[in-house]
């Protein structure tokens, strides 16, 4: 072991990636977890505290993507950067750009759904990354990376001006500099230095000293108008102020033309504080694509429209008993850690979660924006649900902890949106039949001894075909016409072909109103698998059938519970 740790800063949005890398970087004795950032802005305040020597960057991320932060970086830091993206490997224009930009090596970010191998799939291959690009000798079993080199800190000159004397400018909200041609501060309005974060005008200044460390990219960008005579709109971005703070702003330059046939720069700069603090509001409750959307489409109508849409209801198990078991406190820590990973899950599908009713969570796929595929989003959303669960419960029964269980629940269809409530506290919510169904589906998850089920509209609606078995048809409570109940079974888990077949024969025979052919399906059933909970309760329900024959049995049960 060396004498002195390297140290890593993690910066994901993602919080169980964030969980998930640190306990890779800390099973390297040599490495050490510098701290952890959820998004660019963040990281590069960070970078200035923490000084670490390498930063593991996401691309993805709201507020400051990856690549953004890694441009502001730019010569100012003598910490190597890892890119660990989703978004592709090598050959992507993604990769290509953070390559021009300065990053050491490009790393796929795990893929597919939370999982517990994650760690033994992927700690190998990022430490080895990590070690070789901090110039570290590789441990046993980890292969070298190649190294990018640092790059060294570029500044540049003050001095001379003249002062800016203009009643109207001093009234202008939008900020106003003006640069003459050899790139020298001449004026600045009173909206300009309030912006940029400067007590007095700095007449004389050049734009480099202007806009330099995590500015440095605008300063390019500026003294490109200046070469070219092109103008430049930049709609959204954050000057680094001099406190170490940021500011949004939306910058527009143009040329302009000196006295002497020279030409000069005129930078309009207005702030974007409002705008960022609404899409900071958004992301709190919505994913990013979602808040996106919703900036730049408008908001929906708060006055109620239908809209089709896929509803997911997730629910503890035994919660009376774990909070028996916790006390306040603990049930409180419990929840907080539970909806944190289920959150990042649920938003990293486009999900919007509605609301947290005690210890279950409503989320919705489909509004208050359609992103497409939101059927397939939320059966993606209610299988990652349950492999963060594992995640979680690893780290709970490390911590001498009892495991969770959960079930979810999934309907499709018509549901009303909008703003529902009283003059004095309204939500954004749905109401309907399919948000009744999901909540009855994910109640029934007891019942057939089931994580995850959907009904037969949400099927028919995925775009990609997931492993299933049709479990049961039924009425359930409050609704008259009859649901078909599918499990969703979990990939990678080996589902036996001979189980499977025999409960698919036994529901035959049950439906067409052979219960005791239907009852020897069931028991074969069960020999294959004895946790099938489903099989027993519906093989119970055939004798119970047998001894009292319906007169008018179509092959649907009547649900009377919730």
């Amino acid at each position: 072991m060396s004498e002195t740790k390297r140290r890593v800063l993690v910066v994901d949005d993602s919080f169980i990636m964030r969980k998930l890398i640190r306990q890779i970087i800390e099973s390297d004795p040599d490495l050490e977890i510098a701290d952890v950032a959820e998004n660019g802005r963040i990281a590069l305040q960070m970078v200035r505290q923490t000084k670490p020597d390498l930063v593991l960057l996401d691309i993805e991320m709201p507020e400051m993507s990856g690549l953004e932060a890694l441009r502001r970086l730019g010569l100012r830091s003598a910490c190597k950067v890892v890119i660990l993206s989703s978004l592709g490997g090598e050959g992507t224009a993604e990769t290509a750009e953070a390559l021009r930009l300065g990053a050491a090596a490009v790393l796929m970010k795990p893929s597919g759904s939370v999982s517990l191998d994650v760690q033994e799939r992927e700690g190998a291959r990022i430490l080895s990354t990590v070690r070789s690009v901090l110039g570290m000798a590789p441990p046993r079993a980890l292969a070298a990376a190649t190294e990018a080199p640092a790059e060294a800190p570029v500044l540049a000159p003050p001095p001379a001006a003249a002062p800016f004397h203009d009643a109207v400018m001093a009234a202008l909200a939008t900020g106003v500099l003006g640069f003459d041609a050899t790139r020298r501060l001449i004026s600045a309005n009173a909206a300009a230095l309030r912006l940029l974060g400067q007590e007095a005008a700095p007449v004389g200044m050049t734009l480099e000293t202007l806009f330099d460390d995590y500015n440095e990219d605008l300063g390019v960008q500026l003294r490109d108008v200046l070469a070219s005579g092109a103008p430049l709109v930049i709609g959204s971005t954050e000057y680094s102020l001099p406190d170490g703070g940021w500011q949004p702003l939306r910058l527009t330059a143009l040329p302009m033309p000196q006295p002497d046939g020279g030409r000069g720069l005129l930078v309009l700069l207005d702030d974007m504080t409002r705008e960022r603090d609404i899409k900071r509001l958004l992301t709190n409750t919505l994913s990013a694509d979602v808040a996106t959307k919703l900036l730049e489409d408008g908001l929906p109508s708060l006055g109620g429209s239908l809209a089709r849409a896929s509803i997911l209801f997730a629910d503890v198990r035994s919660f009376t008993n774990l909070s028996e078991a916790l006390g306040a406190d603990g049930i409180v820590q419990l929840l907080n850690e539970y909806f944190s990973f289920m959150e990042d899950v649920i938003r990293a599908e486009g999900g919007v979660i509605d609301k947290y009713i005690g210890d279950a969570i409503m989320a919705l796929f489909g509004v208050p924006v359609r992103l497409g595929g939101d059927a397939d989003r939320a059966v993606r959303g209610g299988l990652g649900m349950l492999g963060a669960l594992d995640v979680l419960n690893e780290d709970r029964q490390g911590r001498g902890m009892a495991p969770i269980r959960i079930g979810i629940g999934i309907g499709t269809g018509e549901v009303v949106a909008g703003n529902i409530g009283s003059p004095s506290r309204m939500n954004y919510t749905v109401i309907g039949d399919a948000v009744n169904l999901a909540a009855r589906i994910e109640s029934l998850t007891k019942n057939y001894g089931a994580e995850l089920m959907i009904c037969g509209a949400t099927l028919r609606a995925l775009e990609t075909p997931v492993a299933t078995r049709l479990l049961d048809r039924v009425r359930v409570k409050g609704q008259s016409a009859p649901v078909e109940l599918h499990e969703v079974l979990r990939p990678g888990r080996v589902a036996d072909p001979a189980w499977l077949a025999a409960y698919a024969s036994g529901f035959a025979e049950y439906a067409a109103g052979r219960w005791s052919e239907a009852t020897g399906h069931f028991a074969e059933a069960l020999a294959q698998n004895p946790e099938d909970a489903a099989a027993r309760m519906i093989s119970a329900r055939c004798q119970t059938l047998n001894a009292s024959p319906p007169a008018d049995w179509a092959g649907v049960w009547t649900n009377l519970e919730k």
